[in-house]
């Protein structure tokens, strides 16, 4: 019989006489053969890791003391210096004294931290594969490098606070329809956290970004044409600060947004952000166009977004 094939030992001591008893599995636990050393207290507790032997002390003082059974888990170092976990528990029997098992769990531990790693090492497996789909089809859809498409995943994860994994196969899901302009408007919509009924994909590709600025006496005005995506959306929120720093002096920007084909959430998002910068500066910012009949409700959308960041 080897120490590999044990599993339980036995043991028993006198409170009185601290006389012990070992079972012959409990050398072999012990990495010893049955009967080749005197069991004592301290040999137990010199096997025991260092860190762990106050508790298993504190087990076997405490239980000759109280009625009820006590026991406790730590790593045993057998003679061979190989570290075992095992679990120890001891009761007072009705001659006072102290019985209890020694169970070796080694093996039952090592499967189980097998089976969590498996588990964990499928799961990150799966989320790499599923990120790196999702860096595809932003760098394909928006036209930007590798870099830029984990940036837009990963600020969109934060602002809306999404697990990246789960907000990657949002996107997969999403592009499974083709590379349309409306897929890109639903990649949008995803991203900035807005739930959408899907439309019909087209044939229209996405444009660029103009922006142009007008410094006068009265106002700013920044004349906005094309698509805003997530990949163009930072340059619009950079066009409007610099409206606002040119409009200093006399205190009104104007955002036209008549040459934006459409008004997605991207656009509401930099938008909302800019009206609550504006009125922190006493500067009056309005908004116009956004394509037609859409000025009451994109004011209506960038209202409600600016509420929601506030609460």
């Amino acid at each position: 019989m080897t120490a590999t094939s044990t599993q339980v030992g036995r043991f028993r001591f006198g409170v009185a006489t601290d006389r012990w008893w070992w079972s012959d599995h409990m050398y072999l636990i012990h990495g010893m053969q049955p009967g080749e050393v005197v069991p004592t207290r301290d040999l137990l507790l010199t096997h025991v890791q260092r860190d762990a032997r106050p508790i298993v002390a504190e087990t076997l003082d405490r239980c000759a003391d109280e009625p009820d059974p006590r026991a406790c888990e730590y790593c045993l170092v057998d003679m061979s210096g190989t570290v075992r976990r095992v679990v120890l528990a001891v009761a007072v029997d009705g001659d006072r004294d102290v019985t209890g098992f020694l169970v070796d769990i080694t093996a039952a531990h090592a499967a189980v931290l097998a089976d969590r790693v498996n588990a964990e090492l499928a799961l990150a497996l799966e989320s790499h594969a599923a990120i790196d789909q999702a860096k595809g089809i932003l760098m394909v859809t928006y036209g930007v490098d590798e870099a830029a498409a984990f940036g837009i995943l990963k600020q969109s994860s934060q602002r809306n606070n999404t697990r990246l994994r789960e907000l990657a196969g949002r996107v997969v899901t999403v592009a499974a329809g083709g590379r349309e302009s409306t897929t890109c408007e639903l990649l949008d919509e995803t991203l900035c956290g807005v739930s959408v009924v899907p439309t019909p994909p087209t044939t229209s590709r996405r444009r660029h970004l103009d922006l142009r600025t007008e410094h006068g006496d009265r106002e700013s005005v920044l004349r906005v044409s094309g698509v805003v995506d997530l990949s163009t959306r930072d340059e619009l929120a950079d066009a409007i600060t610099l409206a606002m720093l040119g409009a200093a002096g006399v205190g009104r920007v104007t955002v036209d947004l008549r040459g934006v084909g459409r008004v997605g959430p991207a656009v509401v998002d930099v938008l909302a952000a800019a009206l609550r910068r504006s009125a922190a500066h006493g500067i009056t910012l309005t908004i116009v166009g956004g394509g037609p009949g859409d000025t009451a409700a994109l004011r209506t959308a960038v209202h409600r977004q600016s509420m929601a960041s506030r609460s």
